[in-house]
């Protein structure tokens, strides 16, 4: 039954891992007991850096499933095109500061030329 339980590990980079059974995978440090909801020494220490006041197993649940939300992935996505799409908005926003100087130069060109032929 407690093979079932899902437990929680940190891993490189703060990344917290999900698994279930005895043995935590490699290159992880456990966050929660066996039984699967007493926090081990890094679980406790996890949370701690955190600042989480409580720590238990169910907040190390829903930091798990914040981390590894398919909206997080998404966000990551739109971010990264967003990053590609900056250089074209660039080229079309001096191309339309290029056009408004040229209609305002002209537009003054007009004012002046108009305001000489009344003198």
């Amino acid at each position: 039954m407690s093979s079932e339980t899902p437990r929680y590990a940190i891993g490189d980079f703060g990344t917290i891992h999900k698994f279930t059974g005895n043995d935590a995978p490699s290159g992880t440090k456990p966050l929660v007991e066996a039984d699967g909801t007493t926090m081990t020494e890094s679980g406790i220490g996890f949370c701690k850096a955190r600042g989480i006041a409580s720590p238990n197993a169910e907040v190390l649940r829903v930091l798990c499933d914040q981390y590894q939300s398919k909206t997080l992935t998404d966000a990551a996505v739109a971010h990264d095109r967003t990053l590609e799409l900056i250089p074209e908005r660039m080229d079309k926003t001096k191309i339309m500061s290029e056009r408004l100087r040229l209609d305002w130069e002209n537009q003054d060109k007009a004012y002046k030329a108009n305001a000489s032929a009344k003198k």
